[in-house]
């Protein structure tokens, strides 16, 4: 027989293990965001509100990490004031132009926490260039709250941005964005 597992409380219960070579457990979790949030109150909410884009393919939000450690994109959600509008997210280059700072709100009401980044939004920043989409969101009804999450995440390291944009002109986007700060080095 090779190495046992024993209850730490001297009962001498062994632990049990399944064809799979997996421990059969009963535990309590909680995701990789929210202990980081009670760590440190490193996740954000970054509000969007009633941004109309000027013209077609306009972007209405941008964020570039401009601190050491990588920010993560959760969650993205969104709705739309006109009906089949399709908003991308996608990986940009350049520098932003036109759009307005917006606060992030701390997931850790009272925290002072604020991720490193330069975030903006506006109905059409200019001076950035997609090297690529990560997402689509097809926001088909008007005014139904639309939620992409990705167990991936959308990292963005040091100097890098993301932007999204909307096809329809006029298309009134609303939402939140859900960003966190990787720990560690």
């Amino acid at each position: 027989m090779g190495f046992q597992i024993q209850d730490g409380t001297g009962s001498g219960k062994l632990v049990t293990v399944n064809a799979g070579n997996r421990l059969y457990t009963n535990a309590t979790t909680k995701s990789v965001d929210a202990q980081i949030n009670i760590d440190s109150g490193k996740v954000w909410s970054l509000g969007i509100e009633n941004q109309s884009p000027t013209g077609a393919d306009d972007y209405i939000f941008y964020i570039q990490n401009i601190g050491d450690k990588t920010l993560h994109v959760t969650d993205v959600r969104l709705s739309s004031g006109t009906a089949t509008t399709q908003v991308k997210i996608n990986a940009v280059t350049g520098t932003s132009s036109g759009g307005t700072a917006i606060t992030p709100v701390s997931r850790t009401v009272g925290s002072s926490a604020s991720p490193s980044a330069t975030i903006e939004v506006g109905a059409d920043i200019t001076g950035i260039t997609s090297s690529g989409t990560i997402f689509f969101m097809q926001l088909d009804t008007t005014d139904k709250d639309f939620h992409l999450s990705t167990s991936s995440k959308v990292r963005i390291p040091k100097g890098q941005a993301i932007g999204i944009s909307v096809e329809t002109a006029t298309a009134s986007i609303t939402g939140v964005i859900s960003l966190v700060e990787e720990t560690g080095s």
